[in-house]
């Protein structure tokens, strides 16, 4: 946790809490007991107890002892965690009307300037806009429409990881967010793309620090945020300078560019070109609120080429540790599309042991372990305990993900889990808890679902997929780690790949062709 000098943190304090108490209201649930959660500390609560690193393996540890709905609060702030499917869809599903406000992010909106991505928005008009236009881009139908773009973009990451293999983490990562900027500004592969990637992943690993409940402090003490920069222990507002400038330059300067190109006529179809037409469209004096098109923008890079990324780099490691699988799904997808030529979207129905691949994948380990975080709008009532107003509400997915009562030894990976059992009922498909839930449930997850699928089967299509090895020929073991952070992932390569030798010279040469699909 980054911290300040303790006579401010004192000071902060202090002054919060009284005025806290003064301003306070009283609730008709005001007598309820909190949820309960370790024993908070005087003034500061259970500042020493939140956790600053994986903090998902915590609190799933925490719920073992105080239940499935914990509390605890840190100066004053209540957080209320979540580790079951029934007490997110009871909270954040059924009572979302007054659950689907988020906290306001100090770190995040205020010093690093995302104010603009819906993801972080506090309910109102804005929320509702940004949440209309993105239904409209990605409902299931609109979806379709980049279904040209994902086939071009697996299609070129097959023919880099062909013909340079060792480096097939820096491809995923390159297509996944050079895949989402074809389709959010019209931009082909080349340097000027390569660029935009550059800028929007500088951007998104400060955003994804930043996501971590609890690793800045001025989160718990927004008052901070006033500190100058060059007082002992304001680290945290030099760092918060240069993450938002380098949110800016993701969203800027490709918009630009491309606004240059549509002045003169010359604009590539694309999201961004779209929302610029509707803009016009709409206005009555030719103007377009830029800032609202770039926060669009923006938002779908960061919904769909990190998260990406993440799934990607689990899948590589779960093929890595379970040969057999991978063999067999390799032999479905022989038997379905055969050799000479790579699997598509109209393959899917029929390949229902790689869906039960894709879905252990998104289960085994989420890409967003706690999801983003709820404030609660008011005071309300749950199973005899208070949900105190205010309280930012936190959802382990990753417990979810992993409790028993859903999926038998949850550690292990194992696609047959959801191989169809006469007599049994099927164990939850983990989208029911991966992507959001009540008002603030992920609008891209159809097109998400869709990339990630198309990229899966395409990769098991064309190569075989093992442990890595060393410059001495000898087997390097992946070490199964995975960063801290909003998402997260495995911190280095994991695999190894090569070639895959059933497949024909004509299945090859289409990875060759400049004609992409």
């Amino acid at each position: 946790m980054s911290l300040p000098s303790l006579g401010t943190v004192l000071v902060a304090s202090a002054l919060l809490l009284v005025l806290r108490f003064v301003f306070r209201k009283q609730s008709p649930l005001s007598r309820l007991p909190l949820p309960p959660g370790p024993s908070p500390l005087p003034v500061v609560g259970n500042i020493k107890d939140v956790p600053t690193s994986h903090e998902w393996i915590t609190y799933a540890e925490w719920a073992k002892t105080y239940g499935d709905v914990m509390h605890i609060s840190v100066l004053g702030k209540s957080l209320v965690l979540l580790s079951s499917l029934e007490a997110a869809r009871d909270l954040l599903d059924k009572k979302s009307a007054v659950t689907s406000d988020r906290p306001r992010f100090t770190m995040i909106s205020d010093l690093m300037g995302w104010d603009w991505a819906v993801q972080f928005m506090g309910m109102g008009p804005r929320f509702r806009r940004s949440r209309k236009a993105l239904h409209q881009l990605l409902h299931p139908q609109a979806a379709r429409d980049f279904y040209g773009a994902i086939r071009k973009g697996t299609r070129s990451l097959l023919r880099d990881i062909l013909h340079d293999p060792a480096h097939f983490d820096h491809h995923l990562r390159h297509h996944s967010g050079g895949m989402m900027m074809s389709i959010l500004y019209g931009e082909d592969e080349g340097p000027v793309r390569d660029q935009y990637v550059v800028k929007a992943e500088e951007a998104v690993s400060g955003l994804v620090e930043a996501g971590n409940v609890g690793k800045f402090l001025v989160d718990f003490i927004p008052l901070l945020k006033y500190v100058p920069e060059w007082m002992p222990g304001a680290g945290f507002q030099t760092q918060a300078r240069i993450w938002r400038q380098m949110a800016r330059d993701m969203i800027e300067i490709p918009y630009k560019n491309l606004q240059a190109a549509y002045d003169r006529g010359i604009a590539p179809p694309s999201v961004t070109t779209q929302l610029i037409n509707q803009e016009l469209q709409q206005s009555r004096d030719g103007s377009k609120d830029t800032e609202f098109i770039m926060g669009i923008t923006g938002v779908l890079y960061v919904g769909g080429a990190d998260t990406a990324l993440s799934a990607l780099i689990t899948f590589m490691l779960a093929m890595v540790l379970n040969p057999e699988k991978q063999k067999r799904a390799q032999a479905e997808i022989d038997a379905v599309v055969g050799h000479d030529r790579l699997p598509d979207f109209d393959d899917r129905s029929a390949l229902p042991y790689m869906e039960h691949i894709f879905s252990e994948v998104l289960r085994w380990y989420p890409g967003v372990p706690l999801g983003v975080p709820h404030r609660c709008m008011e005071d309300i009532e749950y199973k005899g305990y208070r949900i105190p107003e205010g309280a930012t509400i936190l959802v382990n997915q990753w417990a979810i993900l992993h409790d028993e009562q859903h999926y038998d030894n949850p550690f292990d990976f194992n696609p047959d889990r959801f191989v169809p059992q006469e007599g049994a009922s099927a164990p939850l498909d983990p989208r029911e808890a991966s992507f959001g839930y009540g008002r603030r449930i992920c609008p891209g997850r159809h097109f998400a679902d869709d990339l990630l699928w198309l990229m899966l089967v395409n990769i098991l299509a064309a190569f075989d997929i093992s442990k890595p090895v060393n410059a001495d020929g000898k087997v390097v073991e992946p070490s199964g780690t995975f960063i801290s952070g909003l998402v997260t992932a495995l911190n280095r390569s994991c695999a190894g790949l090569r070639r895959g030798m059933q497949t024909s010279p004509a299945f090859w040469s289409l990875l060759n062709d400049d004609v992409l699909y």
